[in-house]
């Protein structure tokens, strides 16, 4: 799996509820940093994603995926269970040994 394969593998776990394949994609020391947030440890993004966010009926909108020096960085928006947009969102990943390493998160109001 290449590091776009393993970004979109990401949000199609968290769309899908499979916590364990997304455990699986991120490294021992992968960081979660956004504007409010920040989530470290890899157990500790898992349980946020399947306990505490504010909704977990989200479906991720990929729109586009830029690569470069070995980082990918995915635009798009997240959607709540209507259908409407919840926010936009622009995605940084880090990547160790082929696994998720690290990734900030920029929102803007949909």
């Amino acid at each position: 799996m290449d590091r776009v394969d393993r970004a979109r593998a990401y949000y199609e776990a968290i769309d899908d509820g499979e916590y364990d394949r997304l455990r699986g994609l991120l490294a021992d020391g992968f960081c979660h940093e956004r504007s409010d947030l920040t989530l470290e440890g890899p157990d500790e993004f898992v349980r946020f994603m399947r306990d505490e966010r504010p909704e977990t009926d989200t479906s991720h909108v990929v729109e586009t995926v830029y690569t470069a020096d070995g980082g990918v960085a995915v635009e798009g928006e997240l959607r709540r269970a209507d259908g409407s947009v919840w926010f936009r969102f622009v995605d940084v990943f880090a990547f160790a040994d082929g696994r998720l390493a690290g990734l900030r998160t920029y929102t803007h109001s949909g």
